[in-house]
């Protein structure tokens, strides 16, 4: 018996002394993990494997592992001063005791309470234990900097760990906005109060700083380009035509007007904040006012205005981080329309009824002016159907002349009525809803022809007709 009895103190002994060689050989890492921007963006997990993380345990039996942290989140070390990651953006897992995988141990998502990691039924000496940290993305809003959480354990040494979690810093656009946007004017109406024209850019983009979205045109004015008629030169039209309106939970309140040279600010004076999923979407409206479509843009053709994006870091925040920029395009798409009305109809009486009106001729003006719109060149011609008729009875169409009133100030040129075409308006720069203002007149050296004929009313129908080659 004493001789059994030496020889378990000598086990026993050897067993104490191989735990403590195990002890010395094995180390516990402070976890510090990197994570990539690709999880991120795609707010899918990121699983790090295989840190050593110390001994488990000491002899004993039904013995077991627990985790816990004890700081109330991963508290932000760079910059200070930015809200803690949440515990539960971590999940944790024994990955091997003694180089042997554990994949029955339980993954557990890091809290203040402590929990069971890993448990033996009988312990006789302590093994290297190797975990598995997973970061789940959709857990929090990922803020640039440098974020730490402590660790405890019960039954492994070291007792405590620091789990450090560093967030890149960076800006990536995603949906970008289109290379190109139309605003087509497809109809005079666009030119016409309640009219305009618009195209909307929708982009988002991802971000761990908080931003500003700016906007800047890219010339301080519109090229221009035609396949049209069009009377040289054509003005240039500034980029400050252009306004832009934006929509979204961080965008700002008021249009901007663009300008090449100033950023304008898209976004809220106190910058976008980094969110849930860490991307931000815009929705911006491109427009022009309809005043200014018939001041500037009435010329037919395409008028195009490089524009950029620049979406920036807020200064206010400690961390260096990259810009992203996206380029566009705005076309102005104007084509070749006209229109010749008189708005509400029009009749023009001249009543010769007393012998005054024969000596002296009478003027009458048109109830209405004539009404011209053209985004190209245009002439107006005038002809009648043929001489005045009264029944059988006639007086000739070229008694009558037809010419601007005395307060119309546009060229106009006399026209004696004739059954041929003639101009009216000759090669006028293009122009929506221009107004003149007519009237017809018999002179006085033409009432002899009106004399001898029966009386009655004389009629015949004129037709202008507007030329936009």
């Amino acid at each position: 018996m004493i001789l059994k009895l030496q020889k378990k103190r000598l086990y026993i002994v050897l067993n104490i002394f191989i735990s403590f060689i195990t002890a010395v050989d094995s180390y516990a890492q402070a976890p510090t993990i990197n994570i990539p921007a690709a999880n991120i963006n795609a707010q899918s997990n990121f699983l790090t494997s295989n840190f050593a993380s110390g001994n488990f345990p000491a002899v004993g039996l039904l013995t077991s592992a627990t985790l816990r942290a004890t700081t109330a989140g991963f508290i932000a070390s760079s910059p200070s001063g930015n809200a803690a990651i949440p515990l539960g953006a971590m999940l944790y897992k024994v990955n091997s005791v003694s180089g042997t995988a554990q994949p029955s141990d339980p993954t557990i998502t890091l809290s203040g309470a402590a929990q069971n990691v890993h448990a033996v039924l009988i312990s006789l000496n302590q093994v290297a234990i190797t975990s598995d940290y997973t970061v789940v993305t959709s857990a929090a809003a990922w803020l640039a900097g440098t974020y730490a959480a402590t660790l405890a354990y019960q039954n492994v040494t070291p007792a405590t760990a620091t789990l450090t979690l560093v967030v890149p810093a960076y800006i990536t656009t995603n949906t970008v906005a289109p290379a190109i946007s139309t605003l087509a004017v497809t109809t005079l109406a666009a030119f016409r109060s309640g009219g305009g024209v618009s195209a909307i850019q929708n982009y988002d983009y991802y971000s761990t700083v908080p931003t500003n979205v700016t906007l800047q045109a890219g010339q301080s004015t519109f090229s221009f380009s035609t396949t049209e008629n069009y009377n040289t030169p054509v003005p240039a039209v500034g980029a400050n035509y252009l306004t832009a309106t934006s929509a979204g939970t961080y965008a700002a309140v008021s249009p901007i007007t663009l300008s090449s040279t100033i950023n304008k600010p898209f976004s809220v004076s106190t910058g976008v904040p980094v969110v849930v999923t860490n991307k931000t979407s815009f929705s911006n409206t491109l427009s022009i006012a309809a005043a200014d479509l018939k001041t500037q843009f009435v010329q037919a053709g395409t008028y195009t205005l490089p524009i950029v994006y620049t979406i920036a870091k807020t200064s206010s925040y400690a961390i260096a981080a990259t810009s992203a920029t996206m380029n566009s395009s705005i076309q102005v798409t104007v084509p070749k329309l006209s229109e010749l009305t008189i708005p509400g109809g029009t009749t023009a009486s001249l009543n010769f009824n007393t012998a005054a009106s024969y000596n002296q001729g009478l003027t009458a003006a048109m109830s209405n002016p004539l009404t011209l719109s053209s985004t190209v060149p245009y002439t107006v011609t005038v002809k009648v159907s043929g001489d005045f008729t009264s029944g059988s009875n006639t007086i000739p169409a070229s008694v009558a002349t037809l010419e601007r009133t005395a307060a119309e100030t546009a060229v106009v040129n006399p026209i004696i009525l004739s059954t041929t075409a003639q101009t009216l308006v000759g090669n006028s720069n293009p122009q929506i809803d221009r107004a003149i203002n007519l009237q017809f007149r018999i002179p006085s050296t033409q009432t002899i022809n009106l004399l001898n004929k029966p009386a009655g009313t004389y009629n015949t129908t004129v037709t202008f007709t507007i030329v936009a080659p």
